[in-house]
């Protein structure tokens, strides 16, 4: 794959408990591009007519899941279907593209750009126990809790992303996979946009680009 600076795209899909956004802001920094996560939902809102409520509520799960959660709202019976969200987060993520190198985080945006524009795109995995773990800190949730909640949403992405025809962690779908078990989210940024600069044999940190322009 051969891409210069001014094309750079990276998608990111990343298991809850990962700490994808905040790898993907931390190689923003590195690599001085912008990073885009829930603001994806706020464009994909913009585009759709969608409220930024409920693209923010079903973020990452299957909307029928959700219709339980409503059963005493009739509002439940103006939800749109599951595919209106995803393709306006598609949508979104491709519109995000169009304003130059950047980072999406989640929300569909690797099957967005799949045979629509050139980008690289990055799997972040890890064990379960460890995921459970950082998932409990951002939650406040005690050890079991965390541990019940985290197998749920783990359902909720494969059911979700099964049913736009994605195979969710497929490694197969991704031109890299990193594990970050027992990595810090700092190193793991930095170990990624190494391995990126290597998968593509060509610097891409801020700096060494400034230095070889």
């Amino acid at each position: 794959m051969k891409l210069n600076k001014n094309e750079l795209i990276i998608t990111i899909d990343s298991e809850p408990g990962c700490n994808g956004d905040w790898i993907g802001k931390r190689m923003s920094n590195i690599l001085e591009i912008p990073c885009y996560g829930k603001e994806i939902l706020n464009k994909a809102a913009e585009i759709s007519g969608i409220s930024s409520e409920l693209m923010a509520r079903y973020d990452g799960r299957p909307v029928n899941a959700a219709y339980d959660l409503l059963a005493k709202d009739e509002s439940a019976l103006r939800i749109p279907p599951a595919r209106d969200f995803i393709k306006a987060q598609e949508a979104a993520s491709r519109d995000l593209t169009e304003e130059g190198p950047c980072i999406l985080v989640d929300r569909h945006a690797s099957a967005a750009l799949e045979g629509v524009k050139k980008h690289i795109s990055v799997f972040i995995h890890g064990d379960f126990e460890d995921r459970a773990k950082v998932y409990g800190v951002q939650k406040g949730l005690t050890d079991n809790a965390a541990i019940r909640d985290l197998k749920k949403v783990d359902r909720a992405y494969k059911k979700c992303y099964k049913g736009n025809n994605e195979k969710w962690g497929d490694a197969d779908n991704y031109d890299l996979t990193v594990n970050v078990s027992d990595i810090k989210a700092g190193d793991a940024a930095e170990i990624i946009v190494n391995l990126l600069e290597t998968l593509l044999g060509a610097p891409l940190k801020a700096q060494a680009m400034k230095m070889a322009s």
